[in-house]
């Protein structure tokens, strides 16, 4: 009995040190985060972790100094895969030994003492939800949140569970419930369960206003701005525009409104200038810590192809790069780029940044722009390399169909683009937001741009098209855009031979009073060129030769993949020319260009060869009417394809 008696004492002295020994290990936890006074997500809030998760791995604080550090240098699925153990198994020990502080309470003097964990267990949850939503289970995300919803915290610390599932809803509209079951089977059952959670917003801090009022009045309004925040983004989507501006005006009032999704919505009305002031004012507003994808970068980009203005479009993506680096948001930078040298007449750049995007696995954060739109992005710009490429051998030798070599090069490209032509058709038939997205030619989630559509389309049945884009000139009040929707017309018509409309639907668009000389060139040019195809037709050369420098001097960038040819003058301003010379200007002149002599209508390329030790070095101008349009000079190692080169400097593409 006195053995048993003594066992029993030993027992209990070892369980009350070792409560003691956890007691004082929680203790000096507690003194070490107390007494920290870095960033809950910085390196040394890290190494503090770990220390404290050595001293008492059953305690909650160690993980949540932990699961910060890994969210916020997440940046791809395994980033966030590691982010949410953390996460899990702090908001696990928290509820486990902190139940009672996690509990809704109203007494002051309770909350005080509960604020802390509150606080922290509301910014575990919106991580936890935000990196499942970043590694594609939004179904998981929505549980998370719903965790935090059954809480009925009376502060949440700018996190409104009615606010994610909204967001939640309104990022995977266009999926079914095979995909996500938590989702409705149509697109537009989807948008209205994002519409519904998003009225929720509105009344879901009404029994805490009080409180909120006393305690954080500066905080009182949240639930009502972020009801407005998010349908103004529902509507904008919609293309339901006067609901969208008013939304926006009420968040302007509180200075709460987001430029980058005003910018967005004058981009869709296609109010370039408007567009323009809201994405500079969103970029001065962003310090680019958020790793995402700049919308702002991104679509304003796209404006400066628009203009004609490429050094600025590249530009403004190399810095956005350069701030982010290969965080989320680099895949789609690289399609910008992409886009941007494409446009520059350089595919063989352009092909390099499609397949840096190709190839990098982006990470959707912070827009709705997903998946499926980033894969065919990609997969557009790799169909129209290879279009383009065919294109670019005829362009370098008018000669081409009597060498092996060059035919075998075409086919190659010819096969690729079949291939990848039949996917993009494919995914666009199979798309069910085809209609709100590529059939209004601008919408809030569709990232590819008009010229770009009629890529995708060029090649249906005109006559569907045709009555699509007729109704929605009866429909759509978005006067600014109606010059696409007729230029699209006007190209069906064209495709179908049925040229004497086309000449008409084409002028449409040039007499069009919202036309806009500077910021639409690329709009400008796809006429011309359009109106010079059908004139050609026609046999009525004054107009079609008329179109075509039109063509060229609004954006000669395009003229040498088109199917038109252009005329120039050539002076070589050197009295003697060395053999090697005679071989450049022989390659120039076989290059697909119609050469003139002193024909004043056609610009002229003037040039002079002279050798620099081992390189010749070309200098060169193009002038028209008059006045110099480009002019510079090239320094060519030997064997280079120098008069090819000079070819394109006369379309002011500058290839390596």
């Amino acid at each position: 009995m006195k053995k048993a008696n003594i066992k029993t004492s030993l027992y209990f002295v070892f369980f009350f040190f070792g409560l003691m020994t956890v007691f004082g290990q929680r203790i000096e936890i507690d003194r070490l985060e107390r007494e920290f006074r870095g960033s809950p997500s910085g390196r040394k809030a890290y190494e503090l972790s770990q220390k404290m998760i050595q001293l008492d791995s059953t305690y909650y604080v160690g993980h949540f100094f932990e699961a910060n550090y890994r969210y916020d240098r997440a940046s791809d699925k395994r980033g966030y895969e590691s982010a949410i153990k953390s996460l899990v198994k702090a908001i696990e020990l928290l509820e486990k030994d902190f139940p009672r502080a996690l509990k809704r309470t109203t007494d002051i003097s309770a909350y005080i003492d509960r604020y802390q964990f509150q606080r922290k267990y509301v910014i575990l949850i919106y991580y936890l939800s935000k990196s499942y939503e970043n590694i594609d289970k939004p179904g998981e995300a929505i549980k998370v949140v719903r965790r935090l919803q059954k809480r009925d915290f009376v502060f949440n610390f700018g996190i409104n569970p009615y606010s994610n599932i909204s967001w939640i809803y309104l990022r995977n509209r266009m999926y079914s419930p095979e995909k996500y079951e938590f989702l409705k089977p149509t697109i537009e059952e989807n948008l209205e369960m994002a519409s519904k959670y998003a009225d929720s917003i509105k009344t879901s801090d009404k029994h805490n206003q009080w409180f909120l009022n006393t305690y954080w009045p500066s905080s009182a309004n949240d639930a009502l701005l972020s009801y407005y925040h998010y349908k103004n983004i529902i509507y904008s989507h919609q293309i339901k525009l006067d609901s969208a501006e008013y939304f926006s005006e009420q968040l302007r009032r509180y200075n709460r409104l987001s430029y980058n999704n005003y910018g967005n919505l004058q981009f869709i009305q296609a109010k370039y200038d408007k567009a323009e002031e809201s994405y500079e004012i969103a970029r001065d507003e962003d310090n680019y810590e958020d790793k995402s994808v700049k919308e702002f970068d991104y679509m304003q980009s796209a404006i400066k192809i628009f203009r004609n203005d490429l050094p600025a479009s590249k530009s403004i993506i190399e810095k956005s790069i350069k701030y982010l680096g290969t965080a989320p948001g680099f895949g789609w930078n690289n399609i910008a780029l992409s886009r941007a040298h494409y446009y520059a007449g350089d595919l063989k750049k352009s092909k390099e940044f499609r397949d840096k995007a190709a190839n990098f696995k982006e990470i959707h954060v912070n827009s709705t722009w997903g998946e499926v739109a980033y894969n065919r992005n990609t997969l557009l710009f790799k169909y129209l390399y290879h279009k383009k490429s065919i294109k670019e051998i005829k362009f370098r030798d008018d000669n081409y169909w009597y060498k092996p070599k060059k035919l075998y090069e075409i086919s190659k490209h010819h096969f690729k683009q079949e291939n990848a032509h039949l996917l993009l058709t494919s995914e666009l038939s199979a798309d069910p937001e085809r209609f709100i997205g590529y059939y209004n030619l601008f919408a809030s989630e569709n990232n590819l741009f008009f010229d770009e559509i009629w890529e995708l389309i060029k090649y249906f049945n005109p006559e569907y098209f045709i009555r699509i884009f007729k109704d929605k000139l009866k429909e759509d009040e978005r006067e600014h855009v109606h010059k696409y929707f007729n230029y699209f017309i006007a190209q069906f018509y064209l495709e179908d031979g049925e040229y004497d409309v086309a000449i008409k639907e084409f002028q449409k668009v040039l007499d069009d009073e919202f036309l806009d000389p500077v910021n639409e060139k690329l709009l400008i040019a796809r006429i011309n060129e359009g109106l010079s195809k059908a004139y050609s037709e026609n046999d009525n050369d004054e107009s079609a030769h008329e179109s075509l420098l039109a063509f060229y001097n609004n954006f000669p960038q395009l003229v040498p993949y088109s199917d038109l040819k252009m005329k120039f003058n050539l002076e070589v301003v050197n009295n003697a020319l060395t053999p090697e010379q005679e071989t450049i200007i022989e390659e120039l002149e076989d290059s697909n260009i119609e050469w003139v002599e002193n024909d004043s209508y056609w610009p002229t390329l003037r040039i002079s060869l002279t050798k620099k030790d081992e390189n010749q070095v070309i200098d060169y101008q193009v002038n028209v009417d008059g006045e110099t349009k480009f002019e510079g000079n090239l320094t060519l190692e030997k064997g280079e394809h120098s008069g090819q080169l000079i070819a394109f400097r006369a379309f002011g593409i500058t290839l390596e």
